[in-house]
């Protein structure tokens, strides 16, 4: 299976609705949503690099790179622009996954997006509702490409990426599902096979 060169997490949300705690140490059953998403990535074999852009107090394990933009909490377009500065030494054809904190499940697409990395410079998953968003920030792409996102604070995702005609893969299981609410979480943690406690 093909796996991304280097993987950009974007953990740098508050979860209001969840508490109002810092969204990657939102706890599931005993695992930190962060945790979730290392074991996650390191469950599909990659060995790459992984830049997580939050805030330098998030606790992650050791080469796990810490990048953040500045000033912080300037939107997601914002953070995709830190991570791929930290990222300046990898080529433009280098693969590179995309993927968000509060979506663990998402690297479980990886093989297929990278399959199909070829045929355009971007690969995202769409949901099986195909009048929904392609789902940008878990899609593959070409380093170049990402280098060509505007890094716009609060910009919106649907802009940024406007001008990307990418390949797109139907995440049949919804693995991009996201954790904004308490019965997302607890979702979640059947399909982990955790127990909230």
């Amino acid at each position: 299976m093909q796996l991304p060169d280097a993987v950009i997490v974007l953990a740098g949300g508050t979860a209001k609705r969840l508490g109002g705690v810092s969204k990657p140490d939102y706890k599931i059953g005993n695992a930190r949503l962060i945790d979730i998403v290392l074991d996650e990535i390191d469950r599909t074999g990659f060995d790459g690099r992984i830049v997580v852009v939050a805030p330098s107090e998030l606790a992650v394990r050791e080469g796990v790179e810490l990048t953040l933009e500045d000033p912080p909490y300037g939107g997601p377009l914002a953070g995709l622009a830190a991570g791929v500065a930290a990222l300046k030494d990898l080529p433009g054809s280098a693969i590179v996954a995309l993927m968000t904190c509060d979506a663990p499940l998402s690297p479980r697409l990886w093989g297929e997006l990278c399959s199909k990395i070829d045929e355009a410079q971007a690969s995202v998953p769409v949901p099986k509702d195909a009048r929904a968003w392609p789902q940008f920030l878990h899609g593959c792409y070409r380093l170049a490409t990402l280098r060509e996102v505007p890094a716009e604070r609060n910009g919106s995702i649907r802009h940024g990426f406007a001008a990307l005609e990418p390949v797109k893969v139907v995440d049949r299981n919804w693995y991009c599902m996201d954790v904004d609410t308490p019965a997302d979480a607890e979702e979640l943690a059947v399909r982990l096979g955790a127990r909230l406690v």
